[in-house]
């Protein structure tokens, strides 16, 4: 299937843009690796400044991979769509009877 044109259909028709798998990958591993080092940070000195800097870090690493995650579902659900739309588009071809309610 090349879903291509109805996902280009598809982003023209909602004024979406076209989002890059390569961003939204590195932004869950940045954020990953943020909570990572976070976590030791928070726990090793547990004096004020650390534990608040650990805590700011974590919760910085935490957006980040929900933001990448969110980029993905995103990109699937658009692809999902646009195959949806053109499968429908298959079974109501332009001048069809059923297109106009009586």
């Amino acid at each position: 299937m090349n879903s291509e044109p109805s996902l280009d259909r598809l982003r023209a028709d909602l004024g979406l843009k076209r989002l890059n798998p390569v961003c939204a990958k590195l932004e869950i591993v940045l954020g990953l690796l943020a909570a990572g080092v976070a976590i030791p940070l928070m726990t090793i000195k547990s004096d004020a400044m650390n534990v608040a800097g650990g805590l700011a870090l974590f919760v910085l690493g935490g957006y980040l991979a929900l933001a990448g995650l969110r980029s993905h579902l995103s990109q699937s659900n658009n692809l999902l769509a646009a195959y949806l739309a053109a499968e429908i588009r298959k079974l109501h071809p332009k001048g069809s009877p059923d297109e106009h309610p009586r």
